[in-house]
């Protein structure tokens, strides 16, 4: 979708008034955010989202939409959200912690080397510890005990790399999304997202751990675009993650 279609709808649907689903009232929760040793993670940002029926004219949709303000762990790994006093059926919790956020790296620019090797290996660094980062998601239920913490333990992000050929020769620009099975969660939190292969068909990015066994690949040419959508894709671990090595064929590829 393109990006003045992604404006558009998002425009549509502040614009969109939700009907009832499940009644439920205003309270307040509290939420503990542990890393994968279980010790409190500072820093990490605390979304929480709920699936909305919409209606514009006669027709009604079903959007994420947020059910609190975002808030920020303190030192012992917490915050608390007030939920709105909304109706809903399904909703969510989620927790992200980028290794490093993007104020820490202007400061870190501030001393970077002059010399242009080793600046571009500066920057290389900086930009794969930006994009590294723990999460976590959890569902919530309308019958949850507000006087309860929940608690949201955080998984790091698994480097993934691979490459795409057709018939033997690279694709090249190519949009390329690893993902896992879809659950519930999925439809409140995008939880992958597609990549774009380089000249040599090859791609490189941190997704959230699963089991990442599916597969979509889109080629948009002046042509047309086409879709493969693969299911049980393999990858070989290795010391930095996992790689994906993809062999297609042309007439594999759908018309869309």
């Amino acid at each position: 979708m393109k990006f003045s279609m992604i404006l558009f709808a998002v425009g549509s649907i502040l614009c969109m008034v939700p009907t009832s689903a499940v009644a439920e009232t205003l309270r307040e929760i509290t939420v503990q955010v542990v890393d994968e040793d279980g010790k409190p993670v500072e820093g990490a940002e605390v979304k929480a989202r709920y699936l909305a029926n919409v209606r514009q004219g006669a027709k009604e949709y079903r959007f994420p939409m947020e059910l609190s303000r975002p808030q920020t762990t303190d030192t012992n790994g917490q915050c608390r959200l007030v939920l709105r006093d909304v109706a809903w059926s399904l909703a969510g919790i989620e927790a992200v912690r980028p290794e490093m956020k993007l104020d820490e790296a202007l400061k870190l620019y501030d001393k970077a080397p002059r010399e242009p090797l080793s600046r571009e290996a500066f920057e290389r660094e900086i930009d794969d510890r930006l994009e590294r980062c723990s999460t976590a998601f959890q569902q919530l239920t309308p019958s949850a005990d507000p006087s309860q913490p929940i608690t949201l333990k955080m998984k790091k992000s698994v480097r993934v790399t691979g490459r795409i050929r057709v018939s033997e020769q690279p694709l090249p620009k190519a949009f390329v999304t690893i993902y896992s099975p879809k659950t519930q969660i999925d439809r409140l939190f995008a939880r992958s997202s597609p990549v774009l292969t380089d000249q040599e068909g090859r791609f490189s990015f941190y997704a959230i751990p699963g089991k990442l066994n599916q597969a979509k690949i889109v080629v948009e040419r002046e042509s047309g675009k086409r879709v493969l959508q693969l299911a049980e894709v393999t990858a070989k671990p290795t010391p930095a993650g996992l790689m994906f090595d993809i062999d297609t064929v042309a007439s594999d590829y759908v018309m869309e």
